[in-house]
């Protein structure tokens, strides 16, 4: 056998030659990439399924569904047995709830509630989630809590035109959202107090203000 042969046969017996540690290095630094890359267009992907599922998911959340209520000058009573409308997260089986929803594109909202003998309390809570303002019948005025929703334009409009003095005569709530919720909720002692309970949470007026 020649030389060269001699040298073939050894080569192919020892087997391929490692590669020098710079192309390993290379070798892992591109299969590196690869999978950051595919990383990246995983999670843009995700990003951009999850953008257009929003408009779906947030008309079926409950604070969508509750936009539909109080449009008729009054809030509406919340209630177990209503099966087309979730129950807020804080619902109490001793407490009463009402809700009146609010938009603030057409003027601003006024809100008036009549105390009574059952503890009463409202909250104002933007769109999108948050309290925005608590006040309870101890603030009562000759039985009467009252205060306007509007926001801050429109609340600089107003004191614009107040004449000096006049702003003292009403409560007036500052909301950061054109819309919103009013909730009512009613403090119900004994199982005979529900029909008052209601009778009060339902008779919060809440429209347009003057």
């Amino acid at each position: 056998m020649s030389t060269t042969e001699q040298e073939i046969g050894d080569a192919v017996a020892a087997g391929p030659r490692p590669l020098p540690r710079g192309a390993r290095f290379a070798a892992a630094l591109r299969r590196l990439l690869l999978a950051t890359l595919a990383g990246l267009v995983l999670a843009g992907i995700v990003h951009i399924v999850t953008v257009l599922l929003v408009p779906v998911l947030s008309d079926s959340d409950a604070a969508h569904a509750y936009r539909v209520l109080g449009t008729s000058g009054k809030a509406e009573l919340i209630t177990s047995a209503d099966r087309s409308l979730p129950l807020p997260r804080e619902a109490d089986a001793a407490t009463v709830t009402a809700i009146c929803s609010y938009d603030l594109t057409g003027g601003p909202m006024r809100v008036v509630a009549r105390a009574g003998t059952l503890p009463l309390g409202l909250t104002l809570h933007r769109r999108g989630g948050g309290v925005l303002y608590a006040i309870t019948d101890r603030a009562a005025i000759r039985g009467v809590v009252e205060f306007v929703v509007m926001t801050e334009e429109q609340r600089d409009e107003r004191l614009a035109r107040d004449e000096e003095g006049e702003a003292a005569r009403e409560l007036r709530v500052v909301s950061d959202t054109d819309q919103g919720l009013i909730v009512a909720r009613v403090l119900v002692r004994h199982p005979s107090d529900r029909a008052d309970a209601e009778a009060l949470a339902s008779g919060v007026a809440c429209g347009m203000a003057d």
